[in-house]
């Protein structure tokens, strides 16, 4: 369908996802007029669409709105992406409301023969889950994922700086449209992203988030990636809808245990309790997939640093934290850690809950650690 002609489509339904999967298949084989035979008017009536509404087809307006998007797009480097499309994911195909449009920014849109996971959570996450959302998303890039998320604050952010940290390729799915940069705490992250992969949106350029948005925007990110990987989130908030969505369209879930006492932990304890694929390591994603798919990753690659020992391998003072507990050789409790090597404990604690995810210390009873002697 000529691109045209299917934004026209778009902008007689608002670009409001569900209007246009119940009205846009209507005219997939019609011919690119721009206008409506009254027997097309009385099919309308017959799905429940008014006849106001039905009159829309014929008033110039939203063929007016139409081409100025188009002709926008064209002087602002914002690739207008349609099924028929190379770049459009395939993946994604196979949800429920699939869009039929995607705005786009940065990198081409290259997901089609490699492996995308997304890893979502909470706005406000703890210590913990900010070092392992990063850390997740260092991971995916070292074996050559794509990683995908919403640019949200919290968990969302914290994964895409991982990314690009590690040069990885990244994608961020926006509620809004995409040259509109929300929150505004992420500009910086928002050009880094531009820069090291894409920002797509289903929402025409300049339109202004809105809160349910939100919920019709992580159908996207679930639907084009395997797998999700969730890190923190309550129940009843944005995280859990995603997790339901992740389920209602077969993907592959994982989840990162965490305290059952903490709201944080709501989400990821309910989603292992009923079977999703346990994080206890941050490599678990990547063996997954190794394991799925082994042609796939001899084609992509993989970006992993090699194992050259613990200084080398981690961020700068993780090293002291292991040679600290190699000295002791026996368990020792994370007060005693943080007095002895001068770190606060809110941020000794998210790097210990890292150097345990990577199976290099092993926490015991009464918050104390041990070094795992291999």
């Amino acid at each position: 369908m000529d691109v045209l002609y299917e934004m026209w489509l778009h902008a007689i339904c608002d670009f409001k996802p569900e209007l246009v999967a119940k009205i846009a298949p209507m005219f997939e084989k019609k011919s690119e007029t721009f206008s409506s035979p009254e027997t097309d008017l009385f099919m309308l009536r017959d799905i429940g669409i008014s006849g106001e509404f039905a009159r829309r087809f014929t008033e110039p307006e939203f063929f007016k709105r139409a081409t100025d998007i188009v002709e926008y797009c064209q002087n602002s480097e914002i690739r207008i992406i349609t099924r028929e499309s190379e770049e459009y994911p395939k993946y994604l195909l196979n949800t429920e409301c699939a869009p039929r449009l995607l705005f786009a920014k940065g990198e081409y849109l290259d997901v089609n023969d490699k492996i995308s996971v997304s890893v979502v959570g909470c706005r406000k996450p703890t210590d913990q889950g900010k070092v392992i959302a990063r850390g997740l998303g260092r991971n995916l890039a070292e074996n050559g994922i794509v990683s995908v998320s919403g640019m949200a604050e919290g968990i969302d952010a914290e994964m895409h700086w991982g990314t690009i940290e590690s040069g990885g390729k990244t994608i961020a799915v926006l509620a809004g449209s995409v040259d509109k940069i929300y929150p505004k705490s992420n500009e910086k992250l928002y050009y880094e992203i531009l820069k090291n992969g894409t920002v797509i949106s289903e929402r025409p350029p300049g339109t202004v988030t809105k809160k349910y948005f939100y919920h019709q925007r992580n159908r996207i990110i679930i639907g084009i990636t395997r797998g999700t990987v969730f890190v923190e989130g309550k129940e009843c908030s944005g995280t859990s809808i995603t997790a339901r969505l992740a389920t209602e369209n077969n993907r592959d879930v994982f989840a990162v245990p965490g305290n059952p006492l903490n709201w944080q932990s709501e989400i990821a304890n309910r989603l292992i309790s009923e079977g999703a694929v346990v994080v206890n390591n941050l490599d678990t994603p990547a063996e997954y997939y190794k394991k799925q798919y082994p042609e796939l990753f001899k084609s992509i690659g993989t970006r992993r640093i090699p194992d050259v020992g613990a200084k080398e391998h981690f961020m700068n003072g993780d090293e002291h934290i292991l040679n600290y507990l190699t000295e002791k050789g026996v368990s020792v409790g994370i007060d005693e850690i943080a007095e002895e090597l001068g770190v606060q404990i809110n941020v000794l604690s998210g790097r210990l809950t890292i150097l345990c995810i990577k199976g290099y210390i092993r926490q015991e009873s009464g918050n104390r650690y041990i070094i795992v002697k291999k």
